[in-house]
């Protein structure tokens, strides 16, 4: 699952749609019913885990820091299912010409924006593979297209590794319309898990209603991406709500992947 649970804003007051107190039940709620093996957030703050972690359940564990390092503000987390999956390795870069610098930010957009990585182990098949969460700048198409460019030289990484790779993200670009959508998936050559998947088990919902009703639209900005072989069962872009709350401005998107058998 890829989903931006929305950061918490004093400026929300209760009643309003976006209210972080108000949306905590049913942000716990959908990671309850569902509780997917890994689960890539976005917009998370240190004090913000609560209903994630009492959704998902003891199992659980996370790696990611903030954009300015540390618990200091927004947070990429990858959520991982111990029981599943062993964590093998992790780290965390900045979407800038200086991505080993913490907080770095150089291509106009206003704040930091991070990707973080991490490489398991199916404990069920032994197989392992790589996952990469991040979420791209809203307004900077320059950023947009370098954050891309950069994720994809991680990825190459682990193509060269012969791994296989799932990457999530708020990519903030429409896919099929956008160039980081061609930076990825055309030039790059990853697979768009809703376009790819042998079952859609919801309308094409945007991905973005800001709290309105959904729609079917193109405008899918919340992606899953999946690396050449690996086999995309179903896939789901989430509608889902409590007593008429939505967990947040954004839908989640799911989908149900097999990996491909290791090679020799």
């Amino acid at each position: 699952m890829s989903f931006n649970a929305l950061f918490q804003t004093d400026a929300s007051a209760p009643g309003d749609p976006g209210h972080w107190a108000d949306r905590t039940p049913a942000i716990e709620a959908l990671l309850s019913a569902d509780r997917p093996h890994l689960l890539g957030l976005q917009e998370m703050q240190a004090w913000t885990y609560a209903p994630i972690e009492k959704g998902l359940g003891s199992t659980y564990r996370s790696v990611g820091v903030a954009e300015s390092g540390g618990s200091d503000g927004l947070i990429n987390p990858i959520f991982y299912d111990a029981a599943r999956l062993e964590l093998l390795a992790w780290n965390q870069f900045w979407l800038s010409d200086r991505p080993r610098e913490v907080g770095s930010a150089t291509w106009g957009n206003a704040r930091p924006r991070t990707a973080v990585w991490a490489r398991f182990r199916d404990r069920d098949t032994g197989q392992e593979f790589a996952h990469v969460n991040t979420h791209l700048d809203h307004v900077i198409t320059q950023a947009k297209v370098k954050g891309a460019q950069l994720i994809s030289d991680h990825l190459e990484q682990f193509r060269l590794l012969k791994l296989p790779t799932i990457t999530t993200g708020d990519f903030n670009s429409v896919a099929r319309m956008s160039p980081a959508y061609t930076v990825l998936v055309e030039d790059f050559g990853l697979q768009d898990s809703w376009l790819a998947a042998e079952d859609r088990l919801s309308p094409g919902w945007g991905t973005f209603p800001h709290f309105h009703e959904v729609e079917e639209s193109n405008v899918r900005i919340d992606w899953i991406l999946l690396s050449q072989g690996v086999r995309v069962v179903d896939a789901r872009i989430d509608d889902f709500r409590l007593d008429g709350i939505f967990p947040s401005d954004h839908l989640p998107v799911r989908c149900h992947v097999e990996l491909p058998a290791a090679s020799a």
